[in-house]
């Protein structure tokens, strides 16, 4: 493995929305930036998000201003969904006043209002619309980007970041990149789980870089599930688009029960009655948290009444008209008719989406550790406002950091450390069990068994008792046999840290909230967890401690809540 260096102002990881914003910032600072992306771009989560796709599909109407005072209202100040995700009341104040302006810049970056589209792709291609343009512009403004380059940890001298090092996933190379500021903008973890609505690439890379080096990390007990994705086997997983699964689909259980409304009680008591069209029984007018139909579905086959590990999607009754009305084959709905669910029922159960915890983060986007910035998913939330506003000011952040501070040189045997790190793969023998493919699959088997949509105290631990086993043999015999298997090799490494703080810090919660679910715990209970649990390494340790939830314009009420989604009468 040979070893170039590289030199820049700032180092930008990540090309998803949030890395791509920040590097047009740092440009408009005059300063150079480098982007590393481990693949060609298109493979992050931004690439084939519904939040990205929500940029070019709803477009104009996130950018009026009565939309905003919408959002802010029903949101930040009426308390609904950020006491429940346990958001920070400031952090979701600037986002809520910031997106619009930085929604509205896009046309500059190329980004078409979704009313000159015509067409629509698959999934990935829509917001390949928003992302695409984006990469051709932060290049045209000089930004430098390093495709199929794998940052694999950041360098730090006397607690400050002075860069990173990674390996070409090509040619094999090892790069040692010095830089005054790093900013983090890799992404989510949600291929940790088998089940997911995320790129093969979306494994929490910059999760476990950041809390091997100590930094602080905050909400990793929170993994968003989306509900409506195929899990028919010897099928690829397909996501169907909540608008079109809310409106077109009947929800069954294997004895042909529509079970939602056993779980859903509006506001005044009543439970919904069977037999209403779906999208008012279940779409906004009655609940907007997809959430919800995620525990249901998930409680459905606990319980013994799926049909082979799922619940059934009927479409049949689905007009010939609807399938090709305007917009055209939104998300691939001409693909997604090959699975002919116009004729019999499709299995469906929810998968990983996104990660609303992750590298705690300043409003500024700094970190405990001078020098690294985050913004995006790996820090704070994953759809579009957060990664717009937090990547503008991650951006900022760095550059103005940059701008303040003199070139340090990495050490020598620190660079050597980080080598051996990956060399140690690459020197081992092929073996049946240290196959990176399969520790992979183990992990996200795992994860789905023990770490999905409904958590218990007693599923936690087997599941952290197995993950220590899966980490045991990935030390000693996880190999690669080249570039591209010593990618897969360093992604299941991470994986495995993501991982264990998942499940501790999902077990320290004991409560249900937002996209946290403990079946065990089936009530929000603000009496005692208005507060987030951070966690950081420390002396080659885990600890987990408790601050209180930074509170704003939300009062929060006192006492347990139910929990859509939950039965009660299992606490």
């Amino acid at each position: 493995m040979n070893t170039d260096t590289l030199e820049t102002d700032v180092l930008v990881i990540g090309a998803g929305l949030a890395g791509l914003r920040a590097a047009i910032q740092i440009r408009r600072y005059g300063l150079d930036v480098i982007i590393a992306e481990k693949s060609t771009g298109r493979t992050n989560l931004s690439s084939v998000a519904g939040g990205t796709q929500g940029i070019v599909m709803n477009y104009w109407s996130l950018s009026m201003p009565r939309g905003l005072k919408a959002l802010y209202e029903r949101g930040v100040k009426g308390g609904a969904w950020e006491i429940m995700y346990g958001k920070d009341q400031r952090m979701e104040e600037i986002t809520a006043v910031e997106q619009i302006p930085y929604q509205d810049e896009l046309a500059e970056f190329g980004v078409l209002n979704p009313r000159d589209q015509k067409t629509y792709g698959p999934p990935g291609r829509v917001s390949w619309a928003t992302t695409g343009p984006m990469y051709k512009y932060a290049q045209d403004q000089g930004a430098k980007l390093m495709k199929y380059f794998n940052i694999t940890d950041i360098l730090t001298v006397d607690g400050q970041c002075v860069g990173a090092v990674g390996f070409d996933v090509v040619s094999g190379d090892f790069t040692v990149v010095k830089a005054k500021a790093v900013v983090m903008a890799t992404g989510g973890a949600g291929e940790c789980w088998k089940r997911n609505n995320t790129p093969t690439r979306s494994t929490g890379d910059g999760h476990a870089i950041a809390y091997r080096n100590g930094v602080e990390m905050n909400m990793m007990e929170y993994e968003s599930f989306d509900a409506w994705i195929i899990s028919e086997k010897d099928q690829p997983q397909f996501w169907i688009p909540p608008s079109y699964a809310r409106t077109m689909v009947n929800l069954t259980n294997a004895n042909g029960e529509d079970f939602l409304p056993n779980y859903m009680v509006l506001d005044d008591g009543a439970t919904l009655k069977p037999g209403d069209p779906f999208h008012i029984k279940y779409g906004t007018p009655v609940i907007d948290n997809v959430a919800t139909i995620a525990r249901a579905m998930a409680n459905e086959v606990l319980e013994g009444r799926g049909d082979d590990g799922g619940v059934l999607a009927d479409f049949s009754h689905v007009p010939e008209d609807a399938w090709t009305a305007e917009p055209k084959g939104i998300a691939g709905l001409h693909a997604m008719r090959n699975f002919e669910w116009e004729k019999k029922p499709i299995r469906m159960y929810p998968g990983a989406l996104g990660s609303w915890g992750g590298i705690k983060i300043s409003e500024e986007c700094e970190t405990n550790i001078p020098g690294l910035f985050a913004g995006g998913e790996v820090s704070y939330g994953e759809d579009l406002k957060y990664t717009l506003v937090f990547g503008v000011r991650a951006g900022r952040a760095g550059a103005e950091y940059a701008r303040s501070v003199s070139r340090v040189e990495p050490s020598q045997s620190q660079v050597k450390d980080k080598k051996d790190y990956l060399d140690r793969f690459s020197s081992r023998s092929k073996t049946a069990d240290g196959n990176p493919r399969a520790i992979r699959e183990a992990i996200q088997k795992l994860s789905m068994d023990k770490f999905g949509v409904l958590k218990t105290e007693k599923g936690l631990l087997e599941g952290l008792e197995q993950l220590d086993d899966i980490r045991r043999t990935a030390q000693e015999r996880m190999y690669a046999e080249d570039p591209r298997e010593l990618r897969l090799a360093f992604e299941s490494d991470c994986m495995i840290d993501c991982q264990e703080m998942h499940a501790k810090a999902a077990l320290m919660r004991t409560e249900t909230r937002g996209v946290h679910n403990r079946l065990d715990h089936p009530y929000m209970d603000n009496d005692r967890w208005i507060q987030d649990i951070r966690l950081e390494k420390k002396n080659g340790q885990m600890e987990l401690r408790t601050v209180p939830t930074r509170s704003g314009y939300v009062k929060v009420p006192e006492g347990r809540f139910p929990i859509r989604g939950l039965k009660q009468e299992t606490a």
